[in-house]
Formats: C-alpha cells, sequence, structure tokens
C-alpha cells in the first residue's frame, strides 16, 4: 500500500542549474547598466555641488563685501578647486598644495578635490584662465587682472566629467550666473549646450 500523506517533490540538479544560469545572464546583462548609473549619477552629484559653491561664492563675496575667487587644479591624483578671499593679486591658493593658502591677504572659504578614482574631473573649458573671481557689488564675473592687454572675461566654462557621454558643462555668464547644459555627445540628463 503507498503511504496517503501529501508528496515532496523537490529540484532536480538540471532544474537548479538551469536557474543558477539564468541569473547569471540577467546578472551580466544588468552589471555594465547599473554601473552606467552610478557614474552617471557621481557626475550629476559633483557638478551639483560645484554650482552650489558657484552660488556660494557670488553670495560670499557680496557678504564679505570682496572679491571672492575660484582657482582650479588637476594632478595625476585629483581634480579640485578652492574658493578664496584676498587683499592682493600678489599671489592664489593652490588647492594641490597643502597648506592651500600661503598667499599674505588670502583666506581660504572652501577646497574641494575630487579623487581621480572615481573617473570624474571639473576642470575650465580649453584656453580659459585657471581661475576667475566674483566681484561683491553685483556678483559678476570678474577675470583677474594678470596684464595690461588681457581681455575681458565674457563668459566661464567647467568641464564636469568622465568622458564625452558623461559630462555636464556650468557656463558662468558676465553676470555671475551659472547655468548647466549637455555638450554635444553627451548623454547626460540635460538641456543640449547652444
Amino acid at each position: 500500500m503507498r503511504p496517503t500523506g501529501p508528496r515532496c517533490r523537490g529540484f532536480t540538479l538540471i532544474e537548479l542549474m538551469v536557474v543558477v544560469g539564468l541569473v547569471v545572464v540577467l546578472i551580466a546583462l544588468a552589471a555594465p547598466s547599473a554601473r552606467r548609473m552610478i557614474d552617471v549619477q557621481r557626475v550629476n552629484s559633483i557638478n551639483a555641488q560645484l554650482v552650489t559653491d558657484l552660488q556660494f561664492a557670488r553670495a560670499e563675496a557680496a557678504t564679505r563685501n570682496a572679491n571672492v575667487r575660484l582657482t582650479f587644479g588637476s594632478d595625476a591624483a585629483r581634480s579640485c578647486y578652492t574658493l578664496y578671499t584676498y587683499t592682493s593679486n600678489a599671489g592664489r591658493c593652490d588647492c594641490l598644495a597643502a597648506p592651500v593658502c600661503t598667499a599674505v591677504g588670502s583666506v581660504e572659504i572652501r577646497t574641494v578635490s575630487i579623487p581621480r578614482d572615481t573617473g570624474v574631473a571639473v576642470l575650465p573649458a580649453a584656453a580659459l584662465p585657471i581661475e576667475f573671481a566674483f566681484e561683491p557689488v553685483t556678483g559678476a564675473l570678474f577675470k583677474i587682472p594678470t596684464d595690461f592687454i588681457s581681455p575681458p572675461l565674457r563668459q566661464y566654462v567647467i568641464n564636469t566629467g568622465i568622458d564625452l557621454e558623461r559630462m555636464l558643462r556650468t557656463t558662468i555668464n558676465l553676470g555671475g550666473r551659472a547655468t548647466v547644459c549637455a555638450p554635444a555627445g553627451s548623454k547626460m540628463a540635460a538641456a543640449p549646450c547652444p
């Protein structure tokens, strides 16, 4: 006579191997997409911090009634920028140095360093000086005079990104206002740059 209780049935070895194989395939398909999403969020986060710091620097210029400079730097280990006030054009703060501000009359407000291992770099666009300032009365963009014939600064462009597909461009206009756009070739969720 057969037992009348409920029948227990397990999985066969072949069924388990098929399930494991399907899980491995799904992970292999999802991993690059997850990595890209993390990279995109990293670029968005660092660029958002940059825009916040630009607004902060502009406000600090008015609060302190002094020009507030931003100086950029980059080496093999990091890209960085420093916000600081100064009383003379004798020297600049250097975010790559320790201490950051050694020039007489300069006071560091904030320094941000982005390690290269994040893959993200924050740098001024090519052919731009590595520094600019916000002036205190209007909050306008102010080029630090390096000589008597240097042309005025109409805008300042800062690129934040990993590569061309994952890049945001922040443009500070003459009035000191920052806007963010995606340059040609970028797949970031931002308005395309003009």
